[in-house]
């Protein structure tokens, strides 16, 4: 989020006065911007005042005529160079415009002539942030905090930075004492909620969540961000009532035009639209719901990626898919995939339809003449999810399973972490047929070939899991709410093996065991 909320204390000092010049700091002051405007273009009339142009700069910023604010700073800082507040000011314009790095360069002029500007420190840390240069917006807010210690926005700008970067304790202190100088104040307890779940307690992130919520009952980031936590432990009715908090927020993707929202009533005879807003896992996941839909006496149509219409052609219940970005089909009502189990009142795991929900053909023979089992291997997810960092496993480190595992391996991979198999030297040791995939419709009908699907976290794994397919199953440390942390099942999908890392990054110990398993048949 651009850093444009701090003015210069410049113009917040600024008290009437004898003179023109004073009394328009004071009308900017009191946000009487056209009366200030007047005095400034009078004095700049008259003789070309710099001050003056420089105040008028302020007040076209101020009232949000970017492009004439900026203009006049030109003028102003060649001949002011040396006054910190112009180039804060600047800064502050530039920014709001969307002018990042050209905002950067003034607040670091400033600094060059006031090594002590709080809040050109402060917003060059929030700056790096944006750009996530964390190092460098670290090193800001350190500073801020120097000159200020005990700060809240400071410490909830630093506390975010080391959340960012997975350092968890940082984090967690910084939040910490946040919440300790001020115990109303409801960011802090989200985010320290929110630390909590990353690292693996989910309890007392809950704990923190339901204080946030005394605080501030209707907060809306508060509901969102408990619901993983209580669905991490088993509470799948309260957790999915609170995820339906993200409906007020999220843009979800879907051109509503007049029709309401379905909201759990009697389907029968009805036209559902259900499409998918969250990732392609997820609704391949949630996809298992439309046979309750359809058993109700529902038309279930599906708006779904591109990538999952063939596919969702063969989910139980389906009538009809179609893909965003093409009108819709016509229907009487709608409803988010992820919404299902809370509308249907379906918030038992036990009670969802079981896999496998999806039966798409196999593809042709695979290529060559492998060993066998026949191994199909994806090891990275979409690299713009939250938690990719955690999720995805480098192609090397699952190089000792490939070298020394009896079985034919194939890669299920699709995108730029493909090109890990030439990098790593593995290109005799895997067949690539990802290359070859145009939708999850023919990564489906490969699986069906397959006799073991070894994927991370990925929708590759739902997928396998959701045609019914032997899948092992590489866990970060903490995984995402819908895995068991304990155990090697999940009632999700029966066809699962679940195989856990005990440490963020390391996942010598999963190759290990998984090179064991493989080694005794267990699973083929």
């Amino acid at each position: 989020m651009p850093a444009t909320d701090c003015w210069s204390i410049y113009l917040e000092k600024a008290v009437p006065g004898s003179s023109d010049l004073e009394q328009a700091k004071h009308l900017i002051g009191a946000g009487r911007f056209e009366e200030a405007s007047e005095i400034c273009r009078r004095l700049i009339a008259k003789d070309d005042h710099d001050e003056a142009v420089y105040l008028l700069a302020v007040i076209m910023g101020q009232t949000g005529l970017f492009s004439e604010s900026r203009t006049l700073f030109e003028r102003a800082i060649k001949n002011l160079p040396d006054r910190s507040d112009v180039t804060y000011n600047y800064g502050v314009v530039l920014n709001t415009m969307g002018k990042h790095e050209e905002a950067v360069k003034q607040w670091t002029r400033t600094l060059a002539v006031n090594p002590g500007h709080g809040d050109a420190i402060f917003n060059l840390g929030r700056a790096h942030a944006d750009s996530s240069a964390w190092k460098e917006a670290a090193e800001y807010f350190e500073h801020f905090l120097r000159l200020h210690p005990d700060k809240p926005r400071a410490l909830l700008n630093l506390g975010n930075v080391h959340y960012r970067t997975g350092s968890w304790q940082p984090a967690r202190s910084y939040f910490q004492r946040i919440v300790t100088l001020d115990d109303s104040h409801v960011q802090g307890w989200i985010n320290l909620g929110l630390t909590e779940y990353r690292d693996g307690n989910p309890e007392v992130a809950i704990a923190h969540l339901r204080k946030a919520l005394d605080l501030e009952p209707n907060n809306i980031n508060a509901h969102i961000n408990i619901a993983q936590p209580l669905l991490s432990t088993g509470n799948m009715r309260e957790g999915f009532a609170e995820n339906e908090w993200r409906r007020k927020v999220q843009d979800l993707s879907f051109p509503v035009t007049g029709q309401q929202a379905w909201n759990g009533t009697d389907p029968i005879d009805r036209r559902i639209l259900l499409y998918a807003e969250q990732g392609q896992g997820d609704a391949i996941h949630f996809l298992r719901y439309v046979s309750i839909l359809a058993e109700r006496g529902a038309s279930v149509r599906v708006y779904c990626h591109p990538s999952l219409t063939a596919l969702a052609k063969w989910v139980a219940g389906v009538e009809s898919v179609d893909c965003f970005g093409d009108p819709p089909p016509e229907f009487d009502t709608y409803a988010p995939l992820m919404s299902l189990p809370h509308l249907l009142q379906l918030t038992d795991i036990e009670a969802a339809p079981p896999a496998p929900y999806i039966a798409p053909p196999a593809s042709a023979a695979l290529p060559g003449a492998p060993l066998s089992p026949r191994v199909g291997i994806a090891w990275a997810g979409n690299p713009e999810h939250e938690d990719d960092a955690n999720r995805t496993c480098p192609l090397t480190d699952l190089k000792p399973l490939i070298d020394n595992a009896p079985a034919s391996f194939f890669s299920l991979q699709v995108g730029t972490a493909s090109g890990e198999i030439d990098a790593t030297g593995l290109a005799r040791s895997i067949t690539d047929i990802g290359n070859n995939f145009r939708n999850f419709f023919d990564t489906a009908a490969a699986i069906q070939s397959l006799d073991l699907v070894i994927s991370v976290d990925s929708a590759v794994a739902h997928l396998a899991g959701a045609i019914g397919k032997p899948v092992w199953l590489m866990l970060p440390r903490v995984p995402d709410w819908r895995w068991p942390r304990q155990g090697t099942e999940t009632p999700w999908y029966p066809s699962m093996r679940l195989f856990r890392a005990v440490d963020d990054g390391d996942w010598s110990p999963v190759v290990a065991e998984m090179q064991s398993a493989l080694a005794e048949n267990v699973a083929c």
